[in-house]
């Protein structure tokens, strides 16, 4: 899963995004999370969950799994002489059924939170598809030359 996750279009933007603040100078250490709420959320959604459609063809499935998470990095070292630095990942989330189930742009409304999705949890409170949290910690050596 860890794998996957690593594979995701988001994490390569987070990489070159270290990249470059490595390389101006910027910031080290920084949360990049990865929403699915609202408009902006619709091109992304289609392109996740076509994981499903295509047997993980397209997409990729542990986003499938995820929906949106939260991801925080920290540069543990730089390596100046062959531009290269240590990073340490954590993305982490927690699932309902709720989560499980909204729709794009509505599904992620205080509305739908508050009444459809407060009456789907409420349904199962413990067992498969109660709330469950997802912790991924990965270090990896990336370029920023």
């Amino acid at each position: 899963m860890t794998v996957l996750l690593q594979g995701h279009d988001h994490m390569e933007d987070v990489r070159r995004e270290v990249a470059g603040n490595i390389a101006n100078g910027g910031v080290t250490s920084d949360e990049a999370d990865y929403k699915l709420g609202g408009l902006q959320g619709v091109p992304k959604y289609a392109i996740d969950y076509s994981a499903v459609l295509t047997n993980g063809l397209t997409g990729n499935l542990a986003v499938t799994y995820l929906g949106s998470y939260h991801l925080r990095y920290d540069v543990a070292s730089v390596n100046y002489e062959d531009g290269t630095a240590r990073v340490d990942f954590h993305v982490w989330n927690s699932s309902t059924l709720e989560s499980a189930t909204h729709p794009p742009v509505i599904g992620y409304s205080r509305f739908w939170s508050n009444t459809i999705g407060q009456w789907l949890n409420s349904r199962v409170p413990t067992g498969p598809m109660s709330k469950t949290t997802q912790d991924f910690y990965w270090a990896e050596t990336i370029d920023w030359r």
